[in-house]
């Protein structure tokens, strides 16, 4: 009787014991690590843990607002070298776009984005609470300026507007130097610039008014809105491709690597910086509700680090990270042509952006 009681007692202390393995292995099936933990993770394993996770994810989507040809397949043809069990799908919009899909998206419950891309975008989505705060040890390399201080975006690369001449057009004697100097009659209606509000006439007008505070800014755009500058909805490169066909002498705020670009393969154009240079920061974040956390939290490391800023450097785009210069060095601050660059803070952008456009229709276009 005694054995049999034993016996009983045995199946229900290994019943029991079942039921707890059983229990502890659901509970840490349900408590999976959440997207903030995996992009927070700082441990010495970290690697070894984003390696193991991702290879159960499969792939990373990515919204940007880089150049697909230029940059965006090679980063992805770079990445997945480096990580062969991983595929780079890719949306490209500019950030308005981006923004949009990704809150319509978010409304629907759909949650296909992991990496998000582009010069205002990762602000617009994280005013609506849809971006992640993470962690890249690569982000240490970075300055200040080229960084969130609260975590939700890191730096890819920048981009330095200036002006854009024609050199069969413009003597090297009369090129404009200062801001002042565009004042000089000789440039009265000889001047193009873009309407685009990311990349154009709104943008410039931003860096005036913070280079030169409110008002003394205002009665400096008063005297230049006398020069009748040309306006157009085509983007800055097409407007520096017009004044290579020789439409206009001199185009205001044009991306000076373009110009490089161009100039390169023989075509009758130059840059000239106008200090402080209006510059602008290309952000890259992660999405809050990413689907595939591990293969993302990869990819930005990937992307922030010197091996990911070479492929853009080559790229012909202009690499964020202090230790990696530009192809053509001089396109940098500090690489021989100038020095003082005004980098105009993705949230500086998002919050004062609609002031710059409205002042610019204001003035301008009426």
């Amino acid at each position: 009787m005694r054995i049999e009681n034993r016996r009983v007692r045995k199946s229900v202390f290994h019943l029991v014991m079942g039921m707890i393995i059983g229990a502890s292995c659901m509970l840490r099936s349900s408590s999976a690590a959440s997207v903030e933990e995996i992009a927070m993770m700082k441990s010495p394993d970290r690697q070894k843990l984003l390696v193991e996770g991702a290879k159960k994810e499969g792939k990373v989507s990515f919204y940007t607002g880089l150049i697909v040809d230029q940059v965006v397949r090679p980063l992805k043809e770079g990445f997945e070298k480096e990580y062969p069990f991983l595929q780079v799908d890719f949306f490209r919009g500019n950030s308005e776009n981006i923004a949009r899909r990704v809150l319509t998206e978010y409304q629907a419950k759909r949650y296909d984005v992991d990496v998000i891309s582009g010069s205002a975008a990762t602000s617009m989505v994280q005013r609506a609470g849809l971006m992640q705060r993470f962690y890249s040890p690569h982000l240490a390399e970075y300055p200040a300026e080229l960084k969130d201080s609260k975590g939700f975006w890191g730096s890819t690369n920048v981009y330095f507007m200036t002006l854009g001449y024609n050199t069969r057009n413009v003597k090297a004697h009369e090129l404009p130097k200062t801001y002042e100097d565009l004042l000089n009659p000789r440039w009265k209606g000889q001047m193009m610039w873009s309407t685009s509000r990311g990349s154009g006439a709104p943008q410039f007008i931003g860096n005036i008014f913070l280079t030169m505070g409110q008002e003394p800014g205002k009665a400096y755009l008063q005297k230049l809105r006398g020069q009748n500058i040309a306006k157009s909805t085509a983007s800055a490169r097409q407007i520096l491709d017009l004044v290579i066909a020789g439409e206009y002498p001199l185009a205001v705020q044009i991306f000076n690597h373009h110009a490089y670009i161009s100039k390169a393969a023989g075509a009758p154009v130059e840059w000239q910086p106008l200090e402080p240079v209006t510059a602008t920061i290309n952000t890259i974040g992660l999405a809050k509700n990413s689907p595939r956390p591990h293969a993302a939290m990869l990819f930005l490391d990937f992307l922030l680090s010197k091996k990911g800023q070479k492929i853009v450097q080559v790229s012909n785009y202009l690499p964020s990270h202090p230790e990696i210069p530009a192809l053509q060095a001089d396109l940098k601050p500090g690489g021989g042509r100038f020095k003082k660059a005004n980098y105009i803070n993705p949230d500086v952008l998002y919050d004062q952006g609609n002031e710059w456009v409205e002042y610019f229709q204001s003035q301008f276009l009426k």
